[in-house]
């Protein structure tokens, strides 16, 4: 890649950092604050929440003031959030760290609406897949690195209950420096910002006459509530059931992450290659039988099937993204807005999960997820036939 591609690249390994660490970190709050499953959850559910609020505003600032000025509102928006995060967590308030989250999340959010259709814009038209999938895959590179340096934080530097001491806030502020760092690279580099949509010529009621585009924002709901809801509940599955202890199941998510990390480098590479009908299916079936099986066995080897699901995940996202925004070019920035609202599935479905987790036991609820990866499938034989 270049080095406006590049420049994109790694901001999409700052939202998979964040991505990933919001995940990881609800067992962290739980034990930290010593509050209830169903109140740590509420992290997810705000993080996730966050787009609803923001991405539609993000995607007329985007028709008025162009891509770049966006990206770096959105990242100047994180790096204010990681810091207050940071102060938070030092300061021992759960009130004000979930606003720091959704303040954290609102900036993620708005990275996605502008970078996806972004790097879209700057990539050649027959590489915008492959470029996606590569993107991705640099996202994925974060979402594996942070569960391990949080094991990492959390095995050296324990967490002190009496004196309200922890690693974390540390991580935050090191997020916060990045994202500031991303802003002046833009600048450095003089990153270009393509010609971008006016309002005028867009209406948001245009998205719905093309056939096929709510199914696909019910794909991107349903593929982001599924894959942070395995994020989350596995760590538990391992804790509880494989009887693992904290920073040995958190550092094991890195094996979730990095199965969707080598898938998407994979596919980036050879997706011109790949027949995209069969290996969505593929990959949908898989994660299905991953998730039936951990159901069944109830132990250890259960854990890491359901960590194996992240290798099928992999392709989903830029699969159903691309997918869609290859069909509306003239709206993408409107369509990008709505697949990344889309991603509420990240909030909705953990917490559908924790509530059955509550009512019924931790086994039972993968029955969920299980349930979600053939909807999946369905939408891949649908709208995947004539690819």
């Amino acid at each position: 890649m270049n080095k406006n591609l590049t420049t994109l690249g790694m901001v999409f390994f700052l939202w998979g950092n964040i991505t990933s660490i919001n995940s990881t970190l609800i067992l962290f709050f739980y034990q930290y604050f010593k509050i209830s499953w169903q109140q740590a959850i509420l992290i997810n559910v705000l993080f996730y929440l966050a787009p609803f609020i923001t991405c539609l505003p993000c995607s007329a600032l985007i028709s008025r003031w162009g891509y770049r000025t966006v990206l770096r509102a959105s990242l100047f928006t994180t790096a204010v959030g990681s810091m207050a995060l940071g102060f938070a967590l030092q300061g021992y308030s759960f009130s004000y760290s979930l606003l720091a989250v959704f303040v954290v999340a609102a900036g993620v959010s708005a990275m996605q609406v502008v970078t996806n259709p972004y790097l879209t814009l700057l990539s050649k038209p027959n590489k915008r897949i492959g470029n996606l999938s590569l993107a991705s895959a640099v996202n994925s590179l974060g979402t594996t690195l942070a569960p391990i340096v949080i094991a990492l934080l959390l095995q050296h530097y324990p967490i002190d209950f009496s004196a309200h001491k922890e690693p974390i806030s540390s991580l935050w502020m090191v997020l916060s420096l990045f994202s500031a760092m991303l802003i002046l690279i833009s600048c450095f580099i003089n990153l270009p910002d393509p010609k971008h949509p006016t309002r005028y010529h867009q209406k948001f009621s245009d998205l719905w006459k093309h056939k096929g585009f709510r199914f696909s924002v019910t794909a991107i709901f349903t593929y982001v509530g599924v894959e942070v809801a395995i994020a989350t509940s596995a760590v538990k599955y391992l804790t509880t059931i494989g009887l693992w202890q904290t920073d040995q199941a958190i550092s094991l998510v890195s094996i979730y992450w990095g199965g969707a990390l080598i898938g998407r480098l994979l596919f980036g590479l050879f997706a011109h290659k790949i027949n995209t009908y069969h290996a969505f299916l593929s990959a949908t079936l898989f994660c299905s039988c991953c998730v039936i099986l951990a159901l069944l066995l109830n132990n250890s080897v259960g854990g890491v099937l359901l960590l194996l699901t992240g290798l099928g995940n992999a392709i989903m996202y830029p699969v159903i993204f691309s997918r869609s925004l290859s069909k509306l070019p003239h709206l993408a920035n409107i369509a990008a807005a709505v697949l990344v609202m889309a991603g509420i599935g990240g909030a909705i479905i953990p917490y559908l999960q924790a509530i059955i987790i509550d009512g019924v036991g931790l086994r039972l609820s993968f029955i969920l997820p299980m349930v979600l990866y053939f909807v999946l499938a369905v939408w891949g034989k649908c709208s995947l036939r004539e690819s």
